[in-house]
């Protein structure tokens, strides 16, 4: 559940300042939301505001349960830190065993070798591994995804895919993905954004139809939700 009272917000997006939101009074019940408008290259500062990443001009935003930081977005996993320097700082945050989180986190990845090693030398698939890794570990009653979730045919998908079912159960989604399938797959209704304004729509394929799907202008160039480099994306 997310509730939002009196919210107003226009951030500066690609140098400009967006009124995405303005004296919004809106009720998220439980379920699973696919994120959907004409602007998908506004999705990300819309589910900063959901996800409770950053504070709207006015009004508030109250969360029933634990909120995961938007999965997908790589701004906290690089640098001279190591994974075992993150992994660490997750635990603290999230009051989680360090040593559980690394023992997951090393079952999961591809490149467990990597994880003693400083995030700036990683391949760019390890640091997409180890951040949706990471996403599994904390026990949170609503995600927030922020790109499209691991699809290669490879060994961590296969994992990262049952385990994510798993911790879905009885939670609530939020996902924000180009890929058709994903959003048939995973979610149930879609949550439009349209005229600053949210709602709840019942028929997820209509939605699809209506809001053609497409990379937004950060997938296009390669540093979007997926491969975000730019700040720090945990929530804290």
């Amino acid at each position: 559940m997310i509730d939002l009272f009196d919210v107003s917000d226009a951030p500066r997006v690609f140098g400009e300042t967006v009124h995405l939101l303005e004296d919004e009074d809106f009720h998220l019940p439980p379920g699973r939301y696919a994120l959907m408008s004409q602007t998908p290259e506004w999705h990300r500062p819309l589910l900063d505001i959901l996800g409770g990443v950053r504070i709207p001009a006015r009004g508030r935003v109250v969360h029933g349960g634990r909120v995961s930081w938007p999965l997908g977005r790589q701004g906290f996993v690089r640098g001279k830190a190591t994974g075992i320097d993150i992994i660490n700082l997750v635990s603290a945050v999230h009051d989680v065993d360090p040593e559980e989180t690394a023992d997951l986190v090393t079952m999961l990845v591809s490149r467990p070798d990597l994880i003693e090693r400083g995030i700036e030398h990683w391949p760019q698939f390890a640091r997409i591994e180890f951040t949706y890794a990471l996403g599994l570990v904390p026990d949170f009653d609503i995600y927030v995804i922020d790109g499209s979730m691991p699809s290669e045919p490879s060994r961590f998908t296969r994992l990262w895919q049952a385990l994510f079912e798993e911790r879905l159960v009885g939670k609530t989604l939020i996902l924000s993905s180009y890929r058709q399938k994903q959003l048939l797959d995973y979610c149930a209704k879609a949550l439009v954004y349209e005229g600053r304004r949210f709602s709840v729509n019942d028929d997820l394929e209509a939605c699809i139809e209506r809001y053609p799907l497409r990379p937004s202008r950060e997938d296009a160039t390669g540093g979007g939700a997926q491969f975000a480099e730019d700040g720090g994306d945990l929530g804290f």
